[in-house]
């Protein structure tokens, strides 16, 4: 079982995870809606929503994973083997998959009922070092349902949601935000609950900060994050060409 990048906190914790979660964005809009914290605007061809991150069917889906590069492949320069993180829709619980690329050839998960995917990251290269073009996790034969991905010259998603296993709680403990092109912009973190009561669909804020060409520092949260809910980060820009990253952090712990 995979814990994404995540040590097991050893001693008086007694099995509690740290996770960490990261995600950046280049030329943010001014969606009224907000535009999650990710790179899929720089996907080709473009998602079917570039702003808004979908989230699969609760019953689980088939999904693939496929470069826009040629040299990502088992033999290629580029990333050869990606391990995929997810929630399994039969148990609830966190799982991991990897996966050999064959290229711009779309590679099915054996897994039918992934739930949702909460990280993916390069597990074996070639030559060039990194991925030679973008990697993307998708709905199998629905090419346009894009639920996370690799940039280019990178190892490792850089897409901050996550969702809580069914077997654990989430303490969210801080998160850290930036906006780097002088373009002001609101930056939320948001959950799929309140007070412990799931409200699937609906992302609900649980911290704010207004910044620009600023950085927010280290923002203390202590909010519990029930099972299925999920983690995201999302913007507000007042004018077109903010660049946003932002981080967060907690600790997930098993229920008893």
């Amino acid at each position: 079982m995979s814990n994404e990048s995540s040590p097991i906190v050893d001693g008086e914790d007694g099995g509690i995870i740290i996770i960490r979660q990261f995600g950046e964005r280049e030329a943010v809009g001014t969606t009224a809606t907000g535009e999650d914290i990710w790179r899929g605007n720089e996907l080709t061809p473009a998602p079917t929503s570039t702003v808004e991150i979908p989230t699969p069917a609760s019953v689980g889906e088939q999904m693939s994973v496929v470069s826009e590069s040629v040299n990502d492949a088992e033999a290629g320069t580029g990333a050869q083997i990606v391990n995929i993180h997810y929630i399994n829709a039969t148990t609830g619980k966190r799982e991991d998959e990897s996966v050999t690329l064959n290229g711009t050839t779309p590679v099915p998960l054996a897994d039918p009922k992934v739930r949702y995917v909460n990280d993916m990251h390069v597990l074996s290269v070639g030559s060039g070092g990194t991925s030679a073009g973008h990697i993307k996790i998708f709905k199998t034969d629905t090419v346009g349902l894009v639920y996370d991905m690799i940039y280019a010259g990178t190892n490792k998603s850089m897409v901050p949601n996550w969702m809580v296993p069914s077997d654990c709680d989430l303490i969210l403990k801080g998160w850290h935000c930036e906006e780097a092109q002088g373009k002001r912009a609101a930056i939320r973190i948001r959950t799929t609950d309140m007070e412990g009561v799931i409200s699937e669909g609906i992302f609900l804020f649980k911290d704010v900060a207004y910044l620009k060409q600023s950085a927010s520092g280290m923002l203390e949260l202590n909010d519990v994050i029930p099972p299925y809910s999920i983690v995201k980060v999302t913007a507000w820009a007042a004018i077109t060409g903010a660049e946003v990253s932002c981080s967060w952090w907690g600790k997930l712990i098993p229920r008893h």
